[in-house]
């Protein structure tokens, strides 16, 4: 079912439930006032009976007279009874129709009763007069009051039903003016392809409705969209051209040594050049593996603490180099558990020594490692005093194989901080860097803490 047909049938049920409770109240309404009336009617009767059969001699001839013209005019199966203090009828004979001594009794106690018995409604008063004190019973059936309720009812079925065939027919226009914004952008959207992710969805300058907002944030994804196809569109290319590299200098020594014969030397040096190009692409084609990892979703966090960390990155750099620059310096809570984290060991190792490599190499001053815990959680703070990276490069030293202008006589392949802020997103992480070209670099790593 569409959403236009669904929001019409919905409307329609909210406006039938309304409406029906709007006509129960009014039918309801003119049925208590239609019975209300007709007791007011029965009772005028009580009174006149009882003027006519009781009151002659009470009442001045002009009074009676008033009392004549009024007693012929009488209700619809209309039943009069008069009973004296005896409950025994008097003036008129009982017939079928009687009344129980208990309901008499119950006139006199209260004076004057109404009810309803069947179509018939009954009231009956207490009269004093002079000659003794009487019970007038009269009944009657309105009739003319069932005829205009019948009545008022088929009107009120066919207005309702009528009325929710028009509201029906009236949500779906509303509902076909409401969701046009909606169709407008699913058109739009349907000219995007990823040839053109530059196109965005038309929105209102102030952004007041939820459409508006909608767009914005439609378009906030098709910019993120394009940026990610334009990162790979770079990654493939460069990925491309650093593999094809090394495999180009493979296949060319191998190619020229074959085409006559050489010396040992010349042979040795030969294999020494393809062994030292294999390692290059072992080192690219490792490197491009570890940045896929960290693209996929990964299950195997434990408990780390960042301070016993940070020392394993230092110890395993001193392994590898004749001396470590590195100073770690410690400004921690009392409480581990304030710089503990649920991570993946080795990734967080990865992440820390690709920026402090890049201090050692970029710097041949000390590097200073910082861990320290606030509000955002636990940082890492790493700065060196190198060549420091040019204000319009600090944007881009994240995208894969980006290098900047100044670290290009430097042995790299620039997928060391891709690498670094994917495992740092992964944690839920962020980085920021500031840096001056010739006094230094500055990362922060920001880490929430474990909950």
């Amino acid at each position: 079912m569409k959403v236009k047909d669904r929001l019409s049938l919905q409307f329609t049920f909210l406006f039938a439930v309304l409406l029906l409770l709007v006509l129960t109240g009014i039918y309801l309404f003119v049925e208590h006032n239609r019975v209300k009336t007709f007791f007011g009617k029965l009772n005028d009767r009580a009174i006149t009976v009882a003027q006519f059969y009781l009151a002659e001699d009470n009442l001045s001839k002009e009074n009676f007279k008033s009392v004549l013209k009024k007693f012929p005019q009488s209700l619809s199966d209309e039943t009069i009874r008069i009973y004296n203090q005896q409950y025994k009828p008097q003036f008129i004979k009982e017939d079928l129709v009687h009344w129980d001594t208990a309901i008499l009794k119950t006139v006199v106690a209260q004076k004057q009763v109404q009810f309803s018995q069947g179509k018939s409604q009954v009231f009956g008063i207490y009269y004093a007069d002079n000659s003794g004190n009487f019970i007038i019973m009269v009944s009657a059936v309105d009739h003319n009051g069932f005829h205009d309720m019948h009545d008022l009812g088929l009107i009120m079925f066919f207005f309702f039903l009528a009325s929710l065939i028009i509201t029906f027919f009236m949500g779906r226009a509303f509902s076909r003016i409401a969701l046009l914004p909606i169709v407008k952008i699913t058109s739009n959207l349907n000219r995007i392809r990823a040839s053109s992710l530059d196109l965005r969805l038309p929105m209102g300058q102030r952004r007041t409705d939820e459409i508006d907002s909608l767009s914005f944030t439609i378009n906030q994804l098709l910019e993120h969209l394009e940026q990610s196809f334009e990162g790979q569109k770079s990654f493939i290319a460069h990925a491309s051209h650093e593999l094809r590299t090394p495999i180009t200098t493979i296949l060319g020594e191998a190619e020229i040594t074959l085409m006559q014969q050489r010396s040992v030397a010349e042979y040795q040096l030969t294999l020494a050049n393809i062994i030292k190009e294999t390692e290059r692409l072992n080192y690219i084609i490792n490197s491009l593996m570890e940045l896929i990892q960290t693209n996929v979703e990964n299950h195997d966090f434990q408990t780390i603490r960042m301070d016993e960390l940070l020392w394993e990155t230092k110890d395993e750099l001193m392994i590898k180099g004749a001396e470590s620059r590195i100073e770690l310096k410690y400004n921690l809570p009392y409480n581990p558990a304030k710089y503990t984290l649920a991570g993946n060991r080795q990734l967080l190792f990865i992440a820390i020594s690709n920026i402090m490599k890049n201090a050692l190499k970029f710097s041949e001053q000390s590097v200073e490692c910082e861990i320290f815990c606030d509000h955002r959680g636990i940082n890492i703070l790493i700065t060196d005093h190198g060549i420091g990276i040019e204000q319009k490069d600090l944007n881009k030293i994240f995208q894969p194989f980006f290098r900047s202008s100044n670290a290009l006589s430097f042995v790299g392949y620039g997928i060391g901080l891709s690498l670094t802020e994917n495992i740092i997103k992964l944690h839920n992480g962020t980085i920021e860097v500031k840096s001056v070209i010739n006094k230094g670099t500055q990362f922060l790593i920001v880490l929430p803490a474990y909950q």
